[in-house]
């Protein structure tokens, strides 16, 4: 029997082994680090989510994870015809970089911004008079950027 890069190499004769394989090849690749999965996992926690709360989650991330490996990819193939990988590797590598802190700055803002509306929100009259107790009831809101949490 020939191996799989023989197989691979004989065009469309055994195309019934692509769709298998890459779904394979893409749980195997959803397993390894990253791909926040730690942090989907959280999430689900501090909102006290359900099992179908995870699943939708779950699906969701694979299913735009998906898409933007398709896209990626016939960009590259469309837009990439006439260059050389070793050429502009580096290029690419830059511009991730680039990007991934350009994100890390947006959230860091966001988070900061965040911060402040909480503290916006609470206002000046929220000191603690000795003889007032009856401010333990009092509802946090928090914007999560998509929309409000009281807890």
């Amino acid at each position: 029997m020939p191996n799989f890069a023989e197989l691979l190499q004989q065009g469309g004769a055994h195309a019934w082994l692509y769709f298998p394989s890459a779904i394979l090849l893409g749980a195997l690749h959803g397993l390894e680090p990253g791909h926040s999965k730690t942090m989907m996992a959280a999430f689900i926690v501090a909102i006290r989510g359900s099992v179908k709360q995870a699943v939708l989650l779950g699906l969701a991330a694979t299913l735009s994870h998906t898409a933007v490996v398709w896209l990626v990819a016939i960009g590259g193939m469309y837009l990439g015809k006439g260059l050389d990988a070793q050429t502009t590797e580096p290029y690419f590598q830059l511009a991730s970089s680039a990007l991934i802190i350009v994100i890390a700055l947006w959230m860091l803002w966001r988070t900061w911004r965040g911060e402040q509306m909480f503290k916006f929100e609470q206002g000046d009259d929220h000191h603690h008079d000795e003889h007032d107790h009856g401010h333990h009831d009092e509802t946090h809101r928090i914007d999560t950027g998509h929309g409000r949490v009281e807890l």
